[in-house]
């Protein structure tokens, strides 16, 4: 892990933009091979057919992955910052802002149980992308780059 992290510290933001967007459209490219395997069909109650092309492009790739990055990851992750800080004597771990902030994702997609499931963990790597750029490039930066991971990943699966 720590390799890992040495590294990422060598990227600009940039090169890191495009390493994260690959890890969690990657991710997304397993998951969707073990649900193939296990026959089971996450997009089903999703409803996204009875929306039209342009209206999904926009919504599933600009307007989606902004609103739910200023919710989830900088809202969420923020607030557990600061009330982490505020009370120093805590023995709450720094990560359970991020914890907190992907089941609230997963939970916010309650299409069905197995897109829960996959938007919890695609939580779990928006934070801990967030937390990253975050600790290297400051909040605004880490807004911008979930964003743009986020919108990067549903652009891949419009096109999918």
């Amino acid at each position: 892990m720590r390799k890992l992290k040495l590294s990422l510290d060598k990227l600009n933001f940039g090169a890191l933009l495009l390493v994260f967007s690959g890890m969690i459209v990657g991710m997304s490219i397993l998951i969707s091979i073990l649900f193939a395997l296990l026959e089971v069909d996450v997009m089903v109650n999703t409803q996204f057919d009875e929306l039209s092309p342009i209206a999904l492009l926009l919504g599933a790739v600009f307007f989606a992955p902004i609103i739910e990055t200023l919710i989830f990851q900088f809202g969420v992750i923020e607030i557990g910052i600061k009330v982490l800080e505020r009370s120093r004597d805590s023995k709450i771990h720094w990560f359970v802002p991020g914890i907190v902030s992907a089941l609230l994702f997963g939970l916010a997609h309650q299409y069905n149980l197995n897109y829960v499931l996959v938007t919890f963990l695609m939580g779990l790597l928006l934070a801990g992308i967030y937390y990253y750029t975050r600790k290297r490039f400051g909040v605004s930066m880490a807004f911008v780059m979930c964003s743009a991971v986020h919108g990067f990943n549903n652009l891949v699966a419009f096109i999918g």
